[in-house]
């Protein structure tokens, strides 16, 4: 039997704006919320401090949620006014991040992804797996994406 450890970190409140464009409601309208990302840490082996992962490592994660979603505006890179926000961008009255999907789902999938690739190069020792990231929107609504 496989034994496994999990830890979890969260950090927390990243405003940022996006829009759901093809959407018929309300959402589809430039909006905000404060995000929040909660990771679901694993491995087999323990750290020689007997941690899952050293929380004081992931430096690297902290500044590339601060850099994608702190004070940041979110448009799918299919958005048909996605020129429009890029000239926004250029005139420096928004900070423009192109994603997939800025859903909360999206941005789970994209999150968990992007920061498994840092966590294999930071932690060299042993293998450490995201088992699942969540993203909550303003306490009150998540999605999990699991790796």
């Amino acid at each position: 039997m496989r034994t496994m450890r999990l830890c979890t970190k969260v950090f927390q409140d990243y405003p940022c704006t996006h829009r759901a464009w093809r959407y018929k409601g309300h959402c589809k309208f430039v909006h905000g919320y404060c995000r929040s990302f909660k990771f679901v840490f694993s491995c087999d082996k323990v750290d020689k401090n007997g941690w899952v992962i050293d929380f004081s490592g992931l430096k690297e994660i902290k500044e590339f949620l601060t850099s994608w979603f702190d004070h940041t505006f979110l448009v799918a890179k299919d958005d048909p006014l996605l020129e429009v926000f890029m000239d926004l961008d250029d005139m420096k009255a928004i900070q423009l991040r192109i994603m997939d999907n800025p859903s909360i789902e999206g941005t789970a999938e994209f999150v968990a992804k992007a920061c498994q690739q840092i966590i294999d190069r930071i932690v060299t020792d042993r293998k450490v797996k995201i088992e699942s990231v969540e993203v909550i929107e303003n306490h009150k609504n998540s999605a999990i994406f699991i790796l």
